[in-house]
């Protein structure tokens, strides 16, 4: 086992991003985009770790951009696996795409680690984790787990005041940018990140409508909604489109939103067909 100390603090790998086709991040916020948008979508953390092979937001091992490539892209449930570095379906382009249409930006809560915690790159073959101010190790000891990308650590490390976040740099974003109708979170359990997710809330000017839709991890879902399918992406997809609405399908998952039906219908999706 090897350590390297890293005198720099963790960051979020896409803080300063200069992406393709106009997109451009700043502390974490896609707020440089060629379009007015509409819909704000708000995670955790994109961990910057060299082993992290995310090449957008929610680009490690999520439903996310497979969900809204049926959307917005294939008017029906086509893709079903998650998008990470063996599946690059949909591509980037077609996730730039994606975003055009939709109106969408993204931006995380967490920064990273505080520039006077200190942090270890600990070397243990396929295992690497961090260890955060001389105690803390930043990863799961489950075989092939992805636990290193567990909110619960965020939860842990922003509740003993080792991460810096931008929730008031989110707000003063959503407050300017008065095209913003949908802030959409895709977490709702921990204090410490509840506790970020309710500032928001409370930060934003009125007629912004803040919910929270199931993680596109899929973590914690359960078994598959009743749906005449059996693919994960698809059930989350119902659950994204029609959670607390009529259906004949019923799904309520308390204490979840679902995507605007109003929204999803200007950019030419069908909630019908999911």
């Amino acid at each position: 086992m090897r350590l390297k100390t890293n005198r720099m603090p963790v960051l979020h790998k896409f803080l300063q991003e200069p992406f393709p086709n106009g997109f451009h991040t700043h502390s974490t916020i896609l707020d440089v985009v060629p379009y007015s948008p509409k819909v704000m979508i708000i995670g955790s953390f994109n961990h910057g770790w060299t082993w992290n092979t995310a090449d957008f937001f929610y680009g490690r091992d999520m439903y996310l951009w497979p969900i809204l490539a049926n959307l917005f892209l294939n008017g029906g449930n086509v893709l079903f696996s998650k998008r990470n570095a063996n599946n690059n379906n949909p591509t980037l382009n077609q996730i730039f795409r994606i975003c055009e249409q939709g109106k969408i930006v993204f931006a995380d809560i967490v920064k990273g680690t505080k520039p006077n915690i200190p942090t270890q790159v600990i070397n243990a073959g396929n295992r690497d984790y961090i260890l955060v101010n001389n105690q803390y190790a930043w990863r799961n000891n489950a075989i092939n787990a992805v636990g290193e990308y567990s909110d619960k650590h965020l939860d842990y490390m922003g509740a003993m005041g080792w991460l810096d976040d931008n929730v008031m740099e989110i707000v003063n974003y959503i407050n300017n940018t008065p095209s913003i109708e949908f802030v959409c979170f895709t977490f709702k359990t921990g204090g410490w990140l509840v506790g970020k997710i309710n500032n928001i809330g409370i930060g934003v000017r009125p007629g912004v409508n803040c919910a929270s839709i199931f993680t596109p991890t899929s973590s914690g879902f359960g078994k598959l909604l009743e749906v005449p399918f059996d693919k994960r992406a698809w059930s989350l997809t119902h659950c994204w489109v029609w959670n607390g609405l009529p259906h004949p399908i019923m799904v309520n998952k308390l204490g979840y939103g679902h995507l605007d039906h109003g929204w999803l219908t200007e950019c030419g999706v069908n909630p019908n067909n999911f």
